[in-house]
């Protein structure tokens, strides 16, 4: 297992991303590829007093920044440590790829350069909620606009990936929408709740309100990337929010300090639950490899998270899932177009 790492995405790269990849060399079962400024990063793992005799340094000194067009990985900076690094998966120099670099960059070299898996038409970015039991929520930000069909093939891929992942058999598929009605939202909800409720390969549940996703509803919520993006910081944020006001809570008297000590594992479970540091990143979801997006901001703890997710992603067969499960999608569709084309030559 070989896991290529953007050392120079992100707002606080290189010094967390090479912390993070220090982290994770030292904890997790892997071998690394570290794509960035050679320079930089020998700076730093001297600081750290990290050997790195052991990983494999691929020097890229430019750097797509927040702000850099998403097409500047294929134009202007081919020789991005993103651009590079997708380049070496695409090429089978690695297995998994994690940036915290800009996300549009990120996907739009994922889908040019490693490619997405056959049959699709586009990828998306997934990520867990933490929920009673785990919910995918895919697309979180890849995608601003979307068609009906680009979301029922979100619901196949979510889907495989929840059976490979989490071993659902059968993952519960909604749609996030503004009522459980039939006839709530826009004309793209309405058309794909049609087209969802016809797919004999998806166990649809239909419609999903906001306050009921955390009701073990469903396990896999399709959105559009613009909807799904708003949803997921409005649950870190109150997330954040909460463990805030906890803390206030348990350190207001000496008596909520030692009501504190007694639970503090459960509410340690807690903050590990609603922390997005701890999940580290998110897959994109739809590319024939195991490309994962880590939070822009992260920080060393997160970035080894991220890089701890890649490994798992690679080593799961959930890409061989995704891959059958689109084929199995674009041969229905293709029988479908056949029988209307039969049915109208005949009459």
């Amino acid at each position: 297992m070989k896991i290529i790492v953007d050392i120079m995405g992100g707002d606080n790269a290189p010094e967390e991303t090479v912390k993070g990849a220090i982290m994770a060399t030292r904890e997790l079962d892997a071998e690394y590829i570290w794509v960035g400024d050679r320079n930089a990063i020998e700076s730093i793992a001297k600081a750290e007093n990290f050997d790195l005799s052991g990983i494999e340094i691929v020097h890229a000194e430019d750097v797509i920044t927040m702000e850099d067009d998403p097409l500047s990985i294929t134009r202007a900076k081919k020789q991005s440590s993103m651009a590079v690094g997708l380049r070496l998966l695409a090429e089978g120099r690695g297995d998994a790829f994690v940036s915290t670099g800009n996300t549009g960059a990120l996907f739009t070299g994922a889908t040019l350069i490693v490619r997405k898996i056959k049959g699709l038409q586009r990828a998306g970015i997934g990520t867990v909620l933490p929920m009673k039991n785990p919910v995918l929520l895919l697309d979180c930000g890849a995608n601003v606009t979307v068609t009906d069909e680009n979301l029922e093939q979100f619901a196949v891929i979510g889907s495989a990936y929840m059976r490979k992942m989490f071993g659902i058999a059968s993952p519960r598929v909604g749609l996030l929408n503004n009522g459980t009605e039939a006839c709530k939202g826009t004309e793209l909800q309405q058309a794909a709740y049609r087209r969802l409720s016809e797919a004999p390969d998806l166990n649809f549940v239909g419609n999903i309100e906001g306050s009921a996703i955390a009701a073990d509803r469903c396990d896999v919520l399709v959105a559009d990337g613009f909807t799904g993006n708003i949803l997921l910081k409005s649950i870190e944020g109150v997330g954040k929010f909460m463990l805030s006001k906890l803390k206030g809570v348990f350190y207001s008297s000496l008596v909520t300090k030692l009501a504190a000590a007694v639970i503090k594992k459960p509410l340690y479970a807690m903050k590990k639950d609603l922390d997005p540091n701890e999940q580290g990143g998110s897959p994109i979801l739809g590319i024939s490899k195991p490309v994962i997006k880590a939070h822009g901001s992260s920080k060393a703890k997160a970035f080894k998270n991220a890089i701890r997710q890649a490994i798992a992603f690679s080593q799961s067969g959930a890409i061989e899932e995704l891959t059958e499960a689109a084929a199995a999608y674009a041969a229905r569709k293709k029988a479908a177009r056949e029988r209307v084309s039969s049915q109208s030559s005949a009459e």
